[in-house]
């Protein structure tokens, strides 16, 4: 009788199945942004690509941008892209500017002190420091001109100057005090612009470093002489980055902007699912013009070669995609490797459907676990080890796979047998359960919906513990 209630639940659930449309899943379009400034130079990278207010969990499939607007950079598969190899300043950047006197002769500048010894004629000596404006104020002269000149220029003008008036004066002009070297932290504010001492606001957002330094520099020229200036990025802004395809927690995560590695940023979304391909993680970055970068960073052989990680930044508002692996290409691939890095979920979650043991249990188990693994959860005494069926939920053909394993020779040290285990699994113990299920309700080779009415069905033989 109760066979039967199993049989017509299963039917109901075949016809239920056939009645749904086959969809083919589509991504979902990149999202939308808000209107980019037009301050900023056209072809520099946008610091914001998502607002504060869209930090909520995203839709498990990966944000595509609409195809006319993705430029694939040409030397991508070669190597990391222009593109995305040079960092962006954006808002709640810090930076550090140094500027120092240029190297060769002494050049005087507004903050310098000078004496100035005029032989013979003493009334005329003077001490003096260069003002703002780089001037000094000389006895008989007036107001002179001094700040670029060096030391020997200086006191060639100050002798011409005072021989209008005294035959042949012996000008002697030394340096009493150096002005000091600036230095100083300038955050980048909300408008993009940083506060240079004597100069004012200087809008930098969208630059790189390097094309930040020498606008500095040109500004600073106004009131040094020949700055010698030096940008260092004291302090990065806060950064964020959606995350989305195979992983357990697809959504937007802020992510230590110190590391922003990839690698970094899957683990904040759980790892990678069973089908991720880490071959070809996609990472993609919208630049200020509205067009979108694509880089692949392969995560895959680095794990199988042994080395380290790729030194890939990634930057605030980049998106990060995790596609799955093909059927075709799953030959080439050790996913058994993937399952014990760090870069994949760390626990699964076996169902045993174990009769003689107490019907259906869920034990977790670390990703990479094996059928030995799992047999601590079975009651080998009571339990056929010689015939276990390993079922498994197939997603691209929709439809249950079985395995039939002898766990017994897998204890013995059989890796054939010692079969490697994913999530949701489910192992089936008892030869009698194994024959009704697959000769006399054949659901394991029949369709499913999705994995979930996978999971409903063994719960549902697992109430029942009389077969």
């Amino acid at each position: 009788m109760r066979a039967f209630s199993a049989l017509c639940f299963v039917n109901l659930q075949l016809l239920v199945t056939s009645l749904q449309p086959v969809v083919a899943q589509q991504p979902l379009p990149f999202p939308k942004q808000s209107p980019l400034p037009n301050t900023l130079p056209p072809g520099q990278l946008s610091p914001q690509l998502f607002p504060k207010q869209q930090l909520r969990q995203l839709s498990p499939q990966p944000p595509v941008p609409p195809p006319a607007t993705e430029v694939a950079p040409s030397g991508v598969s070669d190597g990391t892209s222009p593109q995305f190899s040079r960092y962006i300043l954006g808002i709640g950047d810090v930076l550090g500017v140094s500027v120092q006197r240029p190297p060769g002769s002494y050049i005087l500048g507004a903050g310098d002190g000078i004496s100035v010894v005029v032989q013979r004629f003493p009334d005329l000596s003077f001490q003096a420091s260069i003002n703002p404006e780089g001037n000094i104020v000389v006895p008989l002269l007036g107001t002179v001109k001094l700040q670029g000149l060096t030391l020997q220029q200086a006191q060639n003008k100050i002798r011409l100057g005072l021989n209008r008036f005294v035959a042949d004066p012996l000008v002697t002009l030394s340096l009493t005090s150096l002005r000091p070297e600036l230095s100083f932290q300038a955050p980048i504010g909300p408008e993009g612009t940083i506060l240079l001492p004597q100069v004012g606001t200087l809008s930098v957002q969208g630059l790189t470093l390097d094309e930040a330094q020498e606008k500095i520099r040109l500004a600073l020229s106004r009131i040094f002489v020949k700055p010698n200036v030096a940008v260092s990025l004291v302090g990065q802004r806060a950064i964020q980055v959606s995350i989305s395809g195979e992983v357990p927690r697809p959504g937007i995560y802020p992510i230590n902007p110190i590391t922003p590695r990839v690698s970094d940023a899957l683990l904040l979304a759980g790892g990678t699912m069973t089908r991720a391909d880490l071959r070809q993680v996609q990472v993609r970055r919208k630049l200020i013009d509205g067009s979108v970068v694509s880089q692949n960073i392969d995560l895959y052989t680095p794990l199988l070669n042994g080395t380290g990680q790729a030194a890939f930044r990634l930057q605030d508002g980049d998106a990060i995609i995790v596609p799955r692996r093909e059927i075709a290409t799953d030959d080439n691939y050790d996913r058994n490797l993937v399952a014990r890095s760090t870069l994949a979920v760390p626990q699964i979650r076996i169902r045993i459907l174990n009769y003689p043991g107490g019907g259906l249990t869920t034990i977790p188990l670390p990703n990479g676990s094996n059928i030995i693994d799992a047999l601590s959860g079975i009651t080998l005494d009571t339990s056929n080890l010689h015939e276990i069926g390993l079922v498994r939920f197939d997603a691209e053909r929709g439809r249950a796979v079985t395995q039939r394993i002898d766990a017994s020779k897998a204890l013995k040290g059989d890796l054939a047998q010692n079969v490697a285990l994913q999530d949701n699994d489910v192992i089936v113990v008892n030869r009698n359960l194994i024959g009704k299920i697959t000769n006399a309700i054949s659901t394991i080779t029949r369709p499913f919906f999705d994995i979930q009415s996978f999971i409903r069905f063994f719960q549902f033989l697992g109430g029942d513990n009389n077969y």
